[in-house]
């Protein structure tokens, strides 16, 4: 009977042994994983709130975060003229539009956006050579991002 739970003791002892080795890179590994699925929330944080693109010759693609949803202001002035084209505000947490200049004529704009504490200035130069021909160059002129964080200092 003694040698029966004894040779039973063994074997048990013997697979937990051979479980624990086999565990191990598991668990190194669920580790590792745990441990980059805790460093994304961070790398999300850093996209930028503002994305402008240009899709075509002629158009610009804005998209903006808003998540405190306070009021986002955009505006388009027709610098050559001194004419405002657009003054729109959003309050949504995330905003997107296509703003065309196709229809515009030869001359120099201004996309501004303000969203809470920061500042966007982008300058926008339309060349219409034909109709249906416009080409426009764009020149980010400002941006003042406020960061939010607690400051200390020492004296």
């Amino acid at each position: 009977m003694k040698t029966f739970f004894n040779s039973r003791l063994t074997r048990f002892s013997t697979q937990v042994a051979a479980a624990a080795q086999h565990a191990r890179p598991v668990l190194l590994g669920a580790l590792i994983l745990l441990g980059s699925a805790c460093t994304l929330p961070a790398q999300a944080q850093q996209t930028q709130p503002v994305q402008m693109t240009q899709p075509d010759a002629s158009s610009l693609r804005l998209r903006f975060d808003n998540p405190t949803q306070r009021p986002a202001s955009l505006i388009v002035l027709d610098q050559t003229r001194g004419i405002s084209l657009l003054n729109e505000t959003h309050r949504e947490p995330a905003y997107g539009t296509l703003l065309k200049f196709d229809t515009l004529p030869t001359g120099r704009y201004v996309v501004a956006l303000r969203v809470g504490a920061n500042r966007y200035r982008y300058t926008v130069q339309v060349e219409t050579k034909t109709l249906g021909a416009t080409t426009i160059a764009v020149r980010e002129t400002t941006t003042h991002r406020v960061e939010r964080g607690l400051a200390t200092a020492s004296l």
